[in-house]
């Protein structure tokens, strides 16, 4: 059966607008639901994130201070200053300059277009957001946490580096024109670029935006919100449920962040005594 263009054109620029209305709705589901965890939960993860980097920064402290006692404090002068391979490397002493960043593709590029006069976000209050969407112990799976652990490991490089155009990209915020300096770009001369055509533009776009819509499906988070809502339907509050498993790590994270402070303080009277 013959179908004229226009009859292919008027088709595909019909599924395009579904396609579009269909990725807006899931933007604003987000955006809501981030609202959401933010308000009940968000308390209680941003303890436990201080909380994680307090107990790690007291295990290294009472690490170093053992092994002082050990080997002496001549002897860990000099480890300090040698290279010292198989421990992790700690966040905070990272150089800012020459981190290469995970190409990140969880988020769909243009989810939240910037316009040329829309001033820049906030590093701070991006991170943040960030760190909401793919906190580790809001993931549901183990898949998820997986997923949502190697997207924080590449959130925290960039914050740490002060890298706003790298978390822009991760949020799936589009940069301005003058800023996008992190892209490559194509060469288009006058002699060799052709307009493309009407049809192949509208196919081009419905194929970038199922793939958002596909991405933006796939975030723990919005797992996470439909968990939430078929919980509902069992009469049972997820979130509710969330946040008495956060407080009790909380309190967990609390008790362990004691004992290392009480173990340092004893080492420290041991090494005084001695």
């Amino acid at each position: 059966m013959y179908r004229s263009p226009d009859h292919d054109s008027h088709s595909i620029q019909l599924e395009l607008q579904a396609a579009e209305a269909e990725l807006a709705d899931l933007n604003k589901h987000l955006r809501t639901f981030e609202a959401q965890v933010d308000a009940r939960l968000g308390n209680w993860l941003d303890q436990l994130s201080e909380l994680n980097a307090e107990t790690e920064q007291l295990n290294e402290q009472l690490r170093h201070i053992r092994e002082e006692n050990l080997f002496g404090a001549d002897l860990m002068k000099y480890h300090d200053g040698a290279p010292q391979p198989g421990r992790p490397t700690r966040l905070d002493s990272l150089p800012p300059q020459g981190l290469q960043f995970k190409q990140v593709t969880s988020i769909p590029d243009n989810a939240y277009p910037i316009s040329a006069g829309t001033p820049l976000p906030d590093i701070k209050t991006l991170y943040r957001r960030l760190a909401r969407r793919y906190h580790p112990d809001l993931a549901r799976s183990a898949a998820d946490r997986v997923q949502a652990n190697d997207q924080m490991k590449t959130i925290n490089l960039a914050y740490a580096a002060g890298d706003l155009p790298a978390l822009m990209r991760l949020a799936g915020l589009s940069l301005p024109c003058e800023m996008d300096f992190g892209q490559p770009t194509a060469l288009v001369t006058g002699a060799t670029s052709k307009p493309a055509d009407e049809l192949g533009t509208t196919q081009s776009r419905l194929q970038d935006v199922r793939r958002q819509i596909n991405q933006l499906s796939n975030l723990p988070i919005v797992k996470l919100s439909l968990d939430v809502k078929l919980a509902r339907h069992q009469g049972r509050d997820l979130l509710h449920e969330l946040s008495a498993e956060l407080q009790y790590k909380v309190a967990r994270k609390i008790a362990e962040r004691d004992y290392l402070r009480s173990q340092i303080e004893a080492s420290q009277s041991r090494s005084k005594q001695g």
